[in-house]
């Protein structure tokens, strides 16, 4: 058995990675019969969602693919069973503050002291108990649970706008600092908390290391070595599941009045086809330009006295005479010729 059929075949990596997603979107990493990865969202045309470990152990049995790592968005959502439900705001019940300490495994002690910094500023904060930092292959994510909002606060403030504001927030407090840490910019803090942002799940591999995200508190990170990632003894706190609610109010609030909220409307989600009418009125003008084009010289002969096809002429006339119409009704606009005095509304040819 290969690592990763091995890894999630696991009870405890199930068991992990279900109770993390639940609510969440997931995102797939899957090797093809090639050996490429392949990105995944939908399974069936529906959001990747699991409930359960038994749910979970689906993906991996999907067809053609073999699942390498998984991902789930920072929103936790109320339902998850269409697309719409991904990209409805409202649909949206809890967001994870995320940062994103991005580094490279080899450099990871700088990695180590960045994250260090922002532990540092969230206790000073009074957050401690709702915390938890995520080792992800090359670098490290830093969590506040979502739950750590209360719920008055969460009835004022849309979730998304409280997670990007603290990120943000608290890393413009810390970008000086930052850049002490890192001269040469070779481990950065982002802030990438949007509407559809996925990060890798507790216990996922990595998409191309051969190692595990593992779980933190705070108080452990000074104690961390890549050795804790090892696939075959990896090191794991499962008390990332730990919050108290109102905990991260006072910041939340703070960065909010600071900040503001998420700054750029909702991204939609891109069409993979043009709407139906569109569609509609692309053939018909693709139709329209093809049949005018056989028209043209047919009338220039009928207009000389040259003998023609009649009854081909007139069904040409007539086509065109329906095109332009639906053109003209479809596009309220002008669409070459006036609609009342065209060239096609002569009558036709005898």
């Amino acid at each position: 058995m290969t690592l990763a059929p091995e890894h999630y075949s696991r009870p405890d990596v199930q068991k992990e990675i279900s109770d993390f997603c639940k609510g969440r979107w997931l995102a797939l990493h899957c090797l093809n019969r090639l050996g490429e990865l392949v990105f995944r969202r939908y399974v069936r045309r529906k959001p990747i969602a699991v409930t359960d470990p038994e749910s979970f152990s689906g993906l991996t049995k999907l067809r053609d693919c073999s699942l390498r790592s998984v991902y789930a968005t920072s929103n936790v959502y109320q339902r998850m069973a269409s697309v719409e439900d991904a990209y409805d705001l409202s649909n949206i019940r809890y967001c994870t503050p995320t940062w994103d300490v991005d580094g490279v495994l080899d450099n990871w002690q700088e990695t180590i002291s960045m994250a260090k910094e922002i532990l540092s500023f969230l206790n000073d904060c009074g957050l401690n108990k709702s915390v938890y930092v995520e080792w992800s292959g090359n670098g490290c994510h830093i969590h506040i649970h979502e739950e750590a909002f209360s719920h008055e606060l969460l009835k004022r403030r849309h979730p998304l706008d409280l997670a990007y504001a603290t990120v943000q927030y608290v890393s413009s407090k810390l970008s000086e600092k930052f850049r002490e840490l890192s001269p040469q910019g070779k481990t950065i803090v982002e802030n990438k908390m949007d509407l559809t942002r996925v990060f890798t799940c507790p216990l996922s591999l990595h998409r191309k290391l051969d190692v595990v995200c593992v779980c933190m508190k705070p108080n452990q990170i000074t104690d961390f070595s890549p050795e804790w990632i090892s696939p075959t003894s990896f090191r794991h706190d499962p008390s990332w599941r730990e919050s108290i609610r109102g905990e991260a109010d006072g910041l939340a609030e703070s960065a909010y009045e600071a900040v503001g909220g998420y700054p750029v409307g909702p991204r939609l989600r891109k069409r993979r086809n043009l709407p139906l009418d569109k569609q509609i009125m692309k053939w018909l003008q693709k139709e329209y330009t093809e049949l005018k084009r056989e028209f043209e010289p047919l009338q220039a002969l009928n207009n000389l006295g040259v003998k023609r096809p009649t009854r081909a002429l007139n069904l040409l006339i007539e086509r065109l005479r329906l095109y332009h119409l639906c053109l003209g009704t479809l596009s309220p606009g002008p669409v070459g010729e006036d609609l009342s005095h065209g060239p096609f509304f002569r009558p036709s040819c005898r």
